[in-house]
């Protein structure tokens, strides 16, 4: 879906989805944002809203936002990845969240650098009560 800008396997992710119980539980879901903004479509944000709409849970769209023009998938260095994370993710909105459960959902799971910012960033200046975590894969190939 990503790299081949096929929508077509977004029904066959949310079916994938439906094993796992509890979604609907979250107050909100609040997908990661993209740092390719040049895409036709965002896949994440297709995937949230899917999946949103099939447990009816409402999404949070362009409420985390990122600023930041630098692609992570091309730094390899931790260090280098967080701080560039920290400057770049935001939430639009502190008081919307707060006391709120909220899923994340991103795409991949490579370092968890993205994740743990942007619930710390949740915990911090939300003042969630909850976040939770949805990756569809682990690991990406280098494309």
């Amino acid at each position: 879906m990503k790299y081949r800008g096929d929508k077509s396997v977004l029904a066959k992710i949310i079916t994938l989805l439906d094993v796992i119980r509890g979604i609907e539980k979250f107050d909100y879901i609040v997908p990661i944002p993209a740092t390719n903004k040049n895409r036709i479509f965002q896949p994440v944000e297709l995937i949230a809203l899917a999946l949103g709409k099939n447990r009816g849970v409402q999404i949070l769209q362009n409420f985390l936002v990122n600023d930041g023009d630098e692609e992570l998938k091309g730094i390899a260095d931790p260090v280098a990845r967080n701080e560039l994370l920290q400057k770049a993710l935001s939430l639009v909105d502190e008081n919307l969240v707060a006391g709120k459960r909220i899923l994340l959902v991103d795409d991949l799971y490579r370092s968890g650098s993205t994740l743990r910012i942007a619930t710390s960033l949740l915990y911090r200046d939300g003042n969630v009560e909850a976040v939770s975590v949805l990756t569809m894969t682990k690991t990406r190939s280098n494309r």
